[in-house]
């Protein structure tokens, strides 16, 4: 019985079988007999027949006689062979079955394109054993019966559609322009005029208007007025606060500015936010899915999953539940879905083939699924999406962009799509993500945190960015064509980290695509879109520290040439999300110097007497948002804003604000900390993400933490010793650090995060009342699980070389691909070698994702070890 039960490529297998490499066939095959005894030949049948059987053929008799047909070809074929053996006879009679099934295949599964060339038009997947015992003769015939093709071919699925190759447009974007010309550019005092190919119909003016005063609006301006009028007003407080200080008063107001406008800048905008949900009475509509017009004029669109060594059964649980979503509303023939491999890992590679041939098999077949693995993970996951592009952009006008974790609603998809449709200067549209899924004490305080106060800020970034938006990488919809001709990234100069190729690539696309005079718009009102965040402070700082390099890149990219001011701000807020963290960190040193300096004791009670106003100022900006996210939910609640969630919801955003002070400092010493190692030079591997739910051990939490305890400790002894009344002022700075260790232990907790869903702590919407697509995630994720506990712990590359039916998928996915991993004779002989002394396990990963990437490699391996194999019980043949 085949281990495989689902799409199955028979035709791609052995094609370097077309000619006969044995020589020809001899009658002198009785002396043959002579040299290899009747218990090798009844062995090498055994093969055969084990070999058949594992393909699915369940007719006896014909196995029984076919096998006999095999062996005795084989023995003709070796008639002169002077290395005649049993063990040769066995690999030259897996070799003959080999060849009988592959021609057998190609019939079913190959056309003829426009210049006559045979192509693969598809796989016949798990219907295999079906068809082989339908008509087992084709293995006895040149020709099958045309009734029995035409039904075989209706039974084929494809695994990507046909190439329609266009390269991207390659981009010149100076980064460091002649500085006269640039600043013309930034306050309009000049025009600069570009290329207007492939812009979006009367977007002239929208180019050209795009200097720091020409983009500036009613809205732009009262929340530009607000934020450099509080921080000026802050600005002078904190000069008379810090007047006494000397020369340390000039860095110390620098640094106050600078920190305290992105504070304000953040403040004014959740503000404005909050009045628009409460006085803005628009609201857009959407068509409901029961409405007779609901699909007319859209086009077919792409559903693109890019991953990179995730969990396979997370990934197609998602998938699948997006694409019952879109059947359940009869929009599943407007969509594919692509499932873009950069894996890695050889067994993940496996096991994501694997997963895709059951969820193909699984879901309708007006629900299509891709699947494509690329040998090499050029660019990441922007080079995978360019891939993507470059083969199969021209069939689709869009494409969506999925993360492995992200799940999107039918409804909302149909919706981008429309959308996009209605708006054809609209380039990227972005639906911001919702937190799910997720049960630690950590994670909980994510997930309510943005859907409670990122509502507000949600509202006040679409108020004044309007469609000089942003993209975040996933959950968002893409207008193909533009993407294609603006969106290439260029490489930086110099070297990494802050050089070569661009990592975190989202803003910067954005950034181009609105260059070129496509609008980049958030669609905050969109629901249905969800992802999942780290579950412990390990796991996101780990995330941080690889998007803290790829957005440091962006300073580099400030200045370039032709970019809208708000796409420059996009930038520079990304930047300093996490230069901030360094910069509070020296704001913090120097104050406590210049402290010292002025007199000690004396110079603390001054400034502890000028500052309290300014400080309860500060603390009020940073606090009053999580606020204005209650009130937004009490007074106008949204539909997942159900009484349950807003019993207690008071109650949780004091616990959340209490775990967000004290985790505050931790986050800073972090983040200072990579931003350090990336001035530095230190090149972070941007490995696959940890997206499950993990507790934090004792000794994992000693490995991240020990410094910042030792910190805090000595900071806290020392003040202690010195000037205790800085404890006071510094004590929710040094109240986490002092306690890291056990609150990241906390904050991992499963149980705790359990409790306090049990206490109605920490609750969102969609757990009170699940949308159907997270309940068919759960449920395909409970399958899977289940699926993996009952299947035998088998090593994958081993399962895949001892089933032809696994093999011959493998071969016919890397067929699709077009691109392999070159293994030289001499390499695979070595490699052959060291199986058969030490077995498939002797061979390390790299030699592993190297073979499973050759095709032949992949097919001398499977004759050596289908040789090698006896069959655990006979089979009765006469």
């Amino acid at each position: 019985m085949s281990h495989l039960s689902s799409t199955t490529d028979v035709g791609a297998l052995f094609e370097s079988f077309g000619t006969d490499t044995l020589g020809t066939v001899f009658p002198n095959a009785g002396t043959l007999h002579e040299v290899i005894p009747d218990s090798d030949v009844r062995a090498a049948k055994l093969v055969v027949s084990d070999y058949l059987r594992d393909l699915g053929v369940t007719d006896t008799d014909f196995i029984a006689a076919e096998s006999k047909r095999i062996v005795n070809d084989a023995l003709e074929q070796m008639a002169t062979d002077p290395k005649a053996s049993g063990k040769r006879l066995r690999k030259v009679a897996i070799r003959l079955t080999v060849k009988k099934l592959a021609k057998w295949v190609h019939a079913i599964e190959t056309e003829n394109d426009a210049s006559d060339h045979r192509i693969p038009a598809g796989v016949i997947g798990a219907h295999l054993p079906e068809l082989l015992n339908q008509n087992p003769e084709g293995f006895l015939t040149e020709s099958m019966p045309e009734a029995f093709v035409a039904d075989a071919k209706s039974k084929r699925k494809p695994v990507v559609p046909q190439p329609k190759p266009k390269e991207m447009t390659k981009q010149q974007l100076p980064l460091l322009p002649r500085w006269g010309n640039q600043l013309a550019e930034m306050f309009g005092w000049n025009e600069t005029k570009r290329p207007s190919q492939d812009t979006p119909a009367d977007s002239s003016a929208e180019q050209k208007n795009c200097s720091l005063f020409q983009c500036f609006n009613v809205t732009r301006g009262l929340l530009a007025f607000l934020t450099i009028l509080t921080t000026g007003v802050a600005a002078a407080v904190y000069w008379e606060t810090v007047a006494s200080t000397g020369f340390f008063q000039y860095p110390l107001v620098a640094l106050f500015v600078l920190l305290f406008f992105w504070i304000a800048f953040s403040f004014w905008t959740a503000t404005m936010g909050l009045a628009s949900i409460l006085f803005s009475k628009k609201q857009k509509k959407m068509l409901s899915p029961e409405d007779p017009g609901y699909l007319d004029g859209l086009p077919r669109s792409a559903i693109l999953m890019p991953i990179y060594n995730e969990d396979t059964t997370s990934v197609m649980s998602n998938l699948k539940a997006v694409a019952q979503s879109l059947k359940s509303i009869g929009a599943a023939e407007k969509f594919d879905l692509f499932i873009l491999s950069d894996t890695t890992n050889p067994d993940i590679w496996l096991e994501e083939e694997r997963a895709w041939a059951k969820l193909v098999i699984d879901l309708p077949d007006d629900c299509q699924v891709f699947y494509r693995h690329r040998p090499k993970n050029v660019s990441r996951k922007a080079g995978n999406i360019a891939d993507f592009c470059q083969r199969w952009g021209q069939h689709y006008p869009y494409m969506i962009v999925l993360d492995a974790d992200s799940v999107m609603e039918g409804e909302t998809l149909v919706e981008m799509v429309r959308r996009m449709e209605n708006d054809p200067k609209i380039g990227i549209l972005q639906v911001p993500p919702t937190p799910v899924n997720r049960q630690s004490f950590f994670a909980r305080t994510q997930q309510f945190a943005a859907q409670v106060y990122g509502r507000v800020f949600l509202e006040g970034f679409a108020l004044w960015s309007e469609c000089d938006g942003n993209y975040w990488g996933h959950n968002a919809i893409i207008r193909i064509q533009p993407f294609m001709e603006h969106c290439d990234l260029p490489v930086l100069p110099g070297s990494g980290p802050l050089g070569g190729e661009i990592l975190s690539h989202d803003f910067v696309e954005a950034a181009l695509m609105r260059r070129a005079g496509w609008k980049i718009c958030l669609a905050h009102d969109l629901q249905g879109s969800y992802e999942e965040c780290p579950t412990t402070m390990l796991d996101y700082a780990q995330r941080d520290q690889r998007w803290c390099q790829g957005n440091m890149q962006h300073m580099g990219l400030l200045l370039a040439d032709g970019f809208h001011p708000a796409s420059r701000l996009h930038l520079s807020m990304g930047v300093m999300s996490y230069l901030a963290s360094p910069l509070w960190l020296v704001f913090l040193t120097l104050s406590l110097v210049a402290a010292f300096v002025s007199g000690g004791e004396a110079g603390s009670a001054i400034l502890g007497a000028l500052a309290g106003g300014l400080f309860a100022a500060t603390m009020g900006m940073l606090l009053l948002p999580k606020a204005y996210g209650l009130i937004a939910m009490y007074l106008r609640p949204q539909p997942k804003d159900s009484p349950e969630v807003r019993k207690r919801a008071w109650l949780s955003v004091l616990l959340e604000t209490g775990i967000a002070i004290l985790i505050a400092p931790i986050m800073m010493l972090l983040h200072s900390q990579f931003v350090l190692a990336t001035l530095r030079g230190k090149k972070v591997k941007w490995n696959a993400q940890q997206r499950d739910d993990t507790g934090v051990t004792l000794s994992d939490a000693i490995m991240m933490h020990w410094a910042h305890t030792l910190i805090g400790a000595a900071v806290t002894l020392g003040l202690f010793l010195a000037a205790p009344s800085f404890l006071f002022w510094l004590a929710p700075v040094l109240v986490g650090l002092v306690f890291s260790i056990p609150l990241s232990m906390l904050l991992g907790s499963l149980d705790i995060g359990r409790k306090l869903k049990a206490s109605d702590l920490l609750v969102i919407g969609e757990e009170v009342e699940s949308p159907e697509v997270l309940v068919a995630q759960k449920k395909a994720m409970a399958q899977g699980f289940r699926d993996r506990q009952m299947s035998p712990s088998v090593d994958p590359f081993q399962l895949v070389l001892e089933d032809p039916a696994y093999l011959v998928l493998h071969l016919g996915i890397l067929r699709t691909a077009d691109r392999e991993i070159p293994v030289f004779r001499d390499q695979l002989m070595e490699i052959q070698s060291m199986v058969k002394k030490d077995g498939l396990q002797s061979l390390p990963p790299q030699i592993r994702f190297q073979v499973q990437n050759n095709r032949y490699a992949m097919e001398q391996l499977h004759i050596q070890v289908r040789a090698q194999r006896m069959p655990k019980s006979a089979l009765a043949y006469r």
